[in-house]
């Protein structure tokens, strides 16, 4: 599998991190996180994101549907307890 790149940036934006699949790149914005969990929770969030679209599995989903299966992947651990 292609590595995934992940840059880390010192400001606050809208977005936690953004996936770019044509770069296979994750930027992930520290000024947006709470917490060091919330930036492993948004650093995993974007790793999801890459691996859906190395196996293919991108195009069998629309972005509602991509969000609601990582989302259910990360509270994963909570919901079934």
């Amino acid at each position: 599998m292609p590595d995934l790149k992940i840059e880390l940036r010192c400001r606050k934006d809208e977005n936690h991190g953004i996936y770019h699949s044509e770069t296979k790149r994750a930027i992930i914005n520290l000024g947006t996180h709470e917490s060091l969990d919330d930036l492993y929770k948004t650093i995993n969030h974007e790793t999801f994101h890459h691996c859906f679209v190395e196996a293919d599995e991108i195009d069998d989903m629309d972005e509602d549907q991509e969000e609601r299966m990582i989302y259910c992947i990360q509270w994963a651990e909570f919901s079934i307890v």
